[in-house]
């Protein structure tokens, strides 16, 4: 047989276990936990592997020191660029982590919700599969095969309760005699449909609102917001009518560029004169025009169509079920020319530009050397995109690109991806 193969495979088995200092390598107030308790007595050692292989078909494993983050019973992913992801097999436990790089106050319920549907899924089809084997009866409840716990990490150690007990409470004490709040725990398991906030809703906690909001809060509070509401926030965030007059002759037909270019103009200025951009900020102008919830909703969904909400959350069972591996590869050159050549994704530059990971700097640096070109603009943004080297940065994958098109609704784009990858 003389012709070559795109892919094959190596008998290989995984050895090594995952290194103490990158075991849980966080602060206690950066992470959420959830666990799995099986329920079989005898648990088979494959299992394991199955699920891990079923997370990194859907989440690009972490790459530390030029080596991918895989060992025996335990995997490493990139979440996204803020938040890491840790699952971890321990005898008939499983444990899942969200590690965020700040506070988990800035875990998105949105991300930690899908997060445990996805594993939650898989696992649930893994144990029926291994029941068939062995010629048991499947159950079709998931609460048959296994209990769940959520929690935190504790003085290092992780701190859990029945996530039938958490619904039921507001908070709990552990061993070592710590009172936990159980709202962020509960955001594993959060209402994704829910648009507004409940009418006992005291806006955001004390603790994010003294925190920096990143670009991608940005572009939540842009869509939350809307241009109707934009010009008496932005006066009410300390800026001129001439910022906004300016800003409007060169984004007056992108409203959300418009938007974008404000709102990071705003957090130049402000730390300019060497003080904090923060929520405390956006919330204070966002109650003096009586909308201060909508930072509320900010923080509730800044992920959402991210990783597994792909094509409603179907893009996800096709990860889990079918591991397509070429969505994990690099984005070639051929199929960035011809997304700009054919014009497939549209006017949104500075929403893709911050969708596609990249520094505001980046995105004016790409405006500025290719004035009035479209096409030239998007084919620069997506070429630094593609070879960026900023380890920091997760793998520019055609998954990750295909959820940025998903965000800024470049259906031509995205569809092409689909077709081409053979994920309609």
């Amino acid at each position: 047989m003389n012709a070559a193969a795109d892919l094959f495979l190596v008998p290989c088995m995984v050895k090594e276990r995952i290194p103490q200092k990158l075991h849980i390598n966080a602060t206690d107030e950066r992470i959420l936990c959830i666990s799995y308790h099986l329920k079989e007595t005898v648990v088979p050692s494959a299992l394991s592997f199955k699920l891990i292989g079923a997370a990194i078909s859907i989440w690009p494993l972490k790459v530390e020191n030029s080596c991918f983050c895989l060992y025996f019973q335990a995997a490493i992913m990139d979440a996204d660029n803020r938040n890491e992801l840790q699952i971890h097999v321990e005898g008939q436990r499983i444990f899942a982590y969200l590690i965020n790089d700040v506070s988990k106050q800035l875990i998105s319920p949105d991300l930690a919700t899908t997060t445990q549907e996805c594993r939650t899924l898989a696992l649930g089809r893994i144990l029926q599969f291994y029941r068939r084997c062995f010629g048991k009866q499947s159950h079709h409840l998931t609460s048959d095969m296994f209990e769940i716990e959520v929690g935190e990490i504790c003085n290092g150690k992780r701190c859990l309760i029945p996530l039938s007990d958490s619904k039921t409470k507001a908070q709990w004490s552990c061993k070592n005699g710590k009172i936990h709040e159980t709202k962020c725990p509960l955001n594993w398991v959060f209402e994704k449909n829910k648009k507004h906030c409940d009418s006992n809703c005291k806006g955001l906690e004390t603790e994010i609102l003294v925190l920096r909001p990143n670009d991608q809060h940005f572009v939540q509070l842009a869509k939350t917001l809307g241009i109707g509401d934009f010009y008496n926030f932005f006066i009410e965030l300390g800026m001129e009518k001439a910022d906004y007059d300016n800003l409007n002759f060169c984004y007056f037909s992108n409203p959300m560029e418009f938007m974008l270019m404000g709102l990071f103009e705003w957090r130049d200025k402000t730390e300019s004169d060497q003080m904090t951009a923060t929520f405390r900020k956006l919330q204070t102008a966002l109650k003096a025009i009586e909308r201060q919830h909508y930072l509320c909703q900010v923080n509730l969904f800044q992920y959402q169509t991210s990783m597994c909400h792909l094509n409603n959350f179907g893009f996800s069972l096709f990860f889990t079920e079918k591991a397509h591996n070429s969505l994990q590869d690099v984005s070639s050159d051929d199929v960035i020319n011809i997304l700009t050549e054919q014009k497939l994704i549209g006017d949104c530059i500075v929403h893709l530009g911050v969708e596609l990971t990249l520094s505001i700097g980046n995105i004016k640096e790409t405006m500025h050397n290719f004035p009035r070109d479209l096409n030239g603009q998007i084919h620069d943004l997506l070429t630094k995109w593609k070879n960026c080297k900023d380890t920091k940065l997760v793998k520019p994958t055609i998954y990750r690109l295909m959820v940025a098109l998903k965000r800024v609704k470049a259906a031509q784009a995205l569809n092409f991806l689909k077709k081409t990858y053979g994920v309609d």
